[in-house]
């Protein structure tokens, strides 16, 4: 599960993962723009991106 939390109220909200965030606030209706990820999943982010060290980079 994916937690955002809302600036705005402080609302919590918990949505699976593959799910984007939701456009509003489902207590007070505010904007994307203040819902903010808590946590950011795990250590080292995405994979296959590209990016890292040339040592580290899969060769095509």
């Amino acid at each position: 599960m994916k937690r955002f939390q809302c600036g705005n109220c402080g609302q919590i909200i918990e949505v699976p993962q593959g799910v984007p965030k939701p456009p509003n606030c489902p207590r007070c209706r505010a904007p994307a723009t203040m819902i903010h990820r808590l946590n950011k999943g795990p250590p080292g982010g995405r994979r296959g991106r590209g990016g890292g060290p040339p040592w580290q980079r899969s060769s095509p």
